[in-house]
């Protein structure tokens, strides 16, 4: 009979991570396209996406502090279910697209911060906080696997078969529900007798940003500069459909191999490093790459898409395990939310900007001046590394 306990979280997070974040819906912008949606309604059905994350980040971490992580994971799948449901009843509705949008918001909403915070609380539980750095990596693994192998799955979906990517999100989304079942909420919560008031747990963050401005600072400026890096991700997608599907299926697969790597390497050069020593350097390189674009060579897009998303693999888990161990427990779920905030925000803003100034002045142009924004910044970064220390 299987028994709770905080060493299986482990591996019940990193299952759970790959079922419910398997990255078969990955062309969500191709299949709106196919249903009739105009690149001007994607970009506000995107908008709306992040401007709902927005809204609703901080509440749902401040539900997962004050009562279980548990219960938010099970929303997020919940959530990510009924989205499902409306995207492939939409038909080309765009407010039935809009509210499977707002929905599918806050299944990323309801996980993000909680998988997180449930992570290294259940190493700290088991006795092995010194490893969190290795749990997350491993996690960020099968996060990054999942995305980009459900992603070559996807492509075979490519040419009039997307609806049934939804189908076998729903499917995985059920599953992932019977792992969270399985997971033990940690004893910190279990054992006080009434749960930490709201006001106590925003008073905590916000007594944290003013004992530490560097660390509100930080957050902000790794979340704009993160999204930035980010955008030849997205906007690449729209280049794909001009391939058969085995090569979109190959791309994924290549790209899938590289983040797996790029997020061990991370486990490694993260023990030795800190994220405010290497991000310069990655925003840079990733400068570097985007103006490569200039080329307007299809074989050289290939290679900034698979190196500048393995240069972001990379950052992440170092950038999570040197946060984790500067928040406290209590508000843990509401900080890492706090920084998903930054995120979406900095989305919201960068996202259209860009497919703007792609329409106004091309694919290559554009990532051409965003690579020479990115280069000036990693200057200034590595300048004011010491303030951020």
């Amino acid at each position: 009979m299987f028994k709770k306990s905080y060493r299986h979280n482990i591996i019940l997070l990193g299952a759970s991570e790959f079922f419910s974040f398997f990255g078969i819906t990955s062309f969500w912008l191709l299949f709106l396209s196919q249903h009739g949606m105009s690149f001007g309604q994607i970009g506000i059905l995107e908008g709306l996406f992040h401007l709902t994350s927005l809204v609703s980040e901080v509440p749902s971490g401040i539900l997962a502090d004050r009562y279980s992580y548990r219960t938010n994971l099970y929303l997020s799948r919940l959530m990510s279910i009924l989205s499902c449901f409306l995207m492939l009843l939409g038909q080309g509705n765009f407010w039935i697209y809009a509210l499977g949008m707002m929905l599918s918001a806050w299944s990323y909403n309801f996980d993000s911060g909680t998988s997180n915070a449930m992570l290294f609380e259940s190493a700290k539980e088991a006795g092995r906080e010194n490893k969190y750095l290795k749990f997350s990596s491993f996690v960020s693994a099968i996060g990054e696997g999942t995305r980009t192998l459900g992603a070559v799955a996807a492509g075979f979906f490519v040419h009039g078969l997307l609806d049934m990517t939804y189908i076998i999100q729903i499917l995985f989304s059920l599953l992932a529900i019977i792992l969270i079942s399985m997971m033990k909420e940690p004893t910190f919560k279990e054992v006080r007798e009434e749960p930490v008031s709201l006001a106590s747990i925003l008073n905590m963050v916000v007594d944290e940003f003013k004992s530490n401005p560097s660390l509100f600072h930080w957050l902000i400026t790794s979340q704009l500069l993160c999204v930035i890096m980010c955008m030849f991700y997205f906007y690449y997608q729209n280049e794909l459909e001009v391939l058969p599907s085995w090569q979109i299926s190959l791309i994924m697969l290549i790209s899938s191999a590289m983040n797996i790597g790029s997020v061990w390497l991370a486990s490694k050069i993260g023990q030795r490093f800190k994220a405010v020593t290497l991000f310069p350097i990655l925003v840079g390189l990733t400068g570097i790459l985007y103006l490569l674009a200039t080329t307007k060579l299809p074989q050289i897009y290939m290679i900034i898409y698979l190196v500048a998303d393995g240069l972001y693999a990379f950052f992440l888990p170092i950038f999570n395990n040197d946060l984790q161990v500067m928040i406290p427990s209590d508000a843990r779920a509401t900080m890492l939310s706090v920084n998903a905030m930054f995120f979406s925000l900095s989305m919201i803003i960068i996202f259209p900007m860009t497919g703007f100034l792609i329409d106004w002045i091309g694919f290559s142009l554009t990532f051409l001046f965003l690579g020479i924004i990115l280069i000036v910044i990693s200057l200034l970064l590595i300048l004011g590394r010491s303030y951020f220390k």
